[in-house]
């Protein structure tokens, strides 16, 4: 019956095909073509989704990101056929570098111009546009260098490593470009199906997936380990800062460093260096150190090091650690080895210490007996507790400069007082007399007046000038009336001694005595002395009839109350004044007798 029909078949084909000819249809050979070419096609898409499955699966079967990698550019390399994948990571700069060990290559390129030794390579146009194409999530795919309209330059790179065609996916993790997963082909052009870019962007996509909760992962369990394994160590470095932070006195800070640190680590010696400012980090000594009693002291030992200062000391004001497990292993120059020599230490861990942003030491671990192998633990130990001694050395600066700051203050400020007062004394003098001015004058019987109106007690007022004092400026000069004017002042503070009265200048040759405490017998006296003493004085005056200088005076006296002002005090005494002069001059008149005369 099988026979029969595959005959039937054979016969109806030609005639099926003719028909569908004539009729302008797909003839039965065109269709099974297809058919099968769609088969093909089918298969070969089930085929690469097993084997993206399948990469997948391997991704996520491992969190460790080494695996991840080498796992990803080993399967990728096979499914798509190609000679070489590998990883491209971006540095901060939009640089970056091949990870030497994510890459996978085929037989025969392996050792070929290897792009897998952390190869280095700084695309100007990603770094120029941070990433370029990547970072909007597209590929790049090249399937001859010399026929892609690459730039001359980027030709040329890629001969370096004889690579004739490529296809890159970008690696995303959180939404940030991370990298490049490319595929390489070396030994001639490649033609990339839409199927196997694909697939590269696919698994580039579950290498992001996959980087993100490695890297988690790896976060969370680093995290614990070092909470483990440096729980104790964290509890002596706690109790060693608590320590370090109670006191801000440097002695204190250097001994109980030294000493904690040397037993935390258990150690022969552990020191601290100081530098001297002025030396250019070339001189310093030992300020402090705990050292086992097997061992010698480095305490106050001056050290003078030119090498450490010329090629040293820049790497340490950067933060550079030194570790060395064995001084004779460590690819020191002879000079160096003899000085560590000659402190016994065979081993050593250096730290720096910082003042601010100044190298002010080194915080020195010695091992003595035998070399050492630090472990990673100890080294970061001594980091931390550099860091916290730099804190606390800043914070005893700080210190000390605000109480030499403070000390300054008070000092400026003891100055700015006594400047100030004796501006005020200034502001207060007359120039040219000096006794105190009109200012002063007013400000001082104020107070007085105020003073005597609550004690109801008497207040005089004595005004006198100098008679004649236009004609003598004028025949003599203003140089020797101002030499006049100076005398009659000196002369007249003499007789006004109690520290309660007030002699000064009223204005141009007319001079005020305030009398507290004084009544109109004691005010007299004092006014008749004064006239007697400029008299005494014999200022030759031969413009005017008694050939000297003399002075008129005008006196009053007053119970202050509050019925009544300052100002006529004032009044009265320069209507005494007026009258004074009225009577010839070279007189002394009180108010009362002008009262008494009835005549105001």
């Amino acid at each position: 019956m099988r026979k029969v029909k595959s005959r039937l078949a054979t016969f109806c084909r030609p005639i099926i095909n003719l028909m569908s000819e004539l009729l302008g249809l797909p003839s039965i050979d065109y269709l099974e073509a297809q058919l099968q070419q769609k088969t093909q096609e089918l298969e070969q898409i089930s085929a690469q989704q097993r084997a993206i499955y399948r990469v997948i699966s391997k991704i996520r079967a491992s969190l460790d990101i080494e695996t991840i990698f080498r796992t990803t550019t080993k399967e990728t390399c096979r499914l798509l056929g190609v000679e070489r994948v590998l990883v491209y990571r971006f540095s901060e700069d939009w640089g970056g570098q091949f990870v030497g060990d994510f890459e996978f290559t085929e037989t025969g390129w392996d050792d070929f111009r290897k792009l897998s030794k952390n190869t280095i390579w700084n695309d100007s146009y990603l770094q120029e546009h941070q990433g370029g194409r990547y970072r909007y999530n597209e590929t790049f795919v090249v399937e001859n260098i010399y026929r892609a309209g690459l730039s001359q330059c980027h030709v040329e790179i890629l001969e370096q490593f004889d690579i004739r065609a490529f296809a890159t996916a970008p690696i995303f993790v959180k939404q940030k470009l991370w990298g490049i997963l490319a595929a390489y082909q070396h030994s001639q052009p490649h033609n990339w199906q839409t199927s196997e870019v694909k697939f590269l962007t696919q698994v580039a996509a579950q290498l992001g997936i996959a980087l993100q909760q490695a890297e988690q992962l790896a976060e969370v369990e680093q995290k614990a380990k070092d909470l483990q394994e440096t729980g104790q160590q964290q509890k002596i470095l706690f109790n060693l800062i608590s320590e370090i932070r109670e006191s801000l006195d440097f002695d204190t800070l250097f001994k109980t460093t030294a000493k904690e640190v040397r037993k935390a680590l258990e150690c022969d010696r552990v020191g601290l260096f100081r530098f001297d400012p002025d030396s250019k980090y070339c001189f310093g000594e030992f300020v402090a150190e705990s050292v086992l009693p097997v061992y010698s002291s480095v305490r106050l030992k001056k050290v003078r090091d030119n090498c450490f200062g010329e090629q040293y000391a820049i790497y340490y004001q950067q933060g550079s650690t030194q570790v060395l497990t064995d001084i004779y292993n460590a690819d020191l120059k002879d000079c160096h080895i003899q000085m560590l020599e000659q402190f016994e230490i065979k081993a050593q861990i250096i730290v720096p210490l910082m003042l601010g942003s100044t190298l002010w030491g080194l915080l020195c671990i010695h091992q003595c007996e035998n070399p050492r192998e630090w472990t990673d633990k100890e080294i970061r130990f001594v980091k931390q507790l550099a860091a916290q001694f730099s804190v606390a050395l800043e914070h005893s600066n700080l210190l000390a400069q605000t109480r030499s700051q403070a000390e300054e203050l008070s000092q400026t400020l003891d100055a700015l007082q006594e400047a100030n007062l004796k501006l005020e004394n200034l502001a207060r003098i007359d120039g040219l007399t000096q006794i105190p001015n009109r200012r002063y004058f007013d400000e001082f019987l104020e107070q007085e007046w105020r003073r005597l109106v609550r004690e109801k007690q008497f207040l005089s007022l004595i005004m006198f000038d100098v008679d004649h004092f236009k004609l003598y400026n004028d025949f003599y000069g203003h140089q020797a009336g101002d030499q006049c004017l100076f005398k009659i002042a000196q002369t007249a503070q003499k007789i006004v001694k109690r520290p309660a009265d007030l002699l000064a200048r009223y204005g141009g040759e007319e001079f005020a005595v305030i009398l507290p405490n004084t009544d109109k017998e004691g005010t007299s006296m004092v006014a008749a002395e004064i006239q007697s003493a400029v008299k005494d004085l014999g200022i030759p005056h031969t413009e005017v009839e008694k050939q000297i200088i003399t002075i008129s005076l005008g006196v009053a006296t007053m119970m202050p109350s509050i019925d009544q002002t300052l100002q006529e005090l004032i009044l009265e005494a320069d209507k005494a004044l007026y009258r004074a002069k009225q009577q010839g001059r070279d007189c002394s008149i009180h108010f009362s007798i002008i009262e008494q005369e009835g005549s105001i």
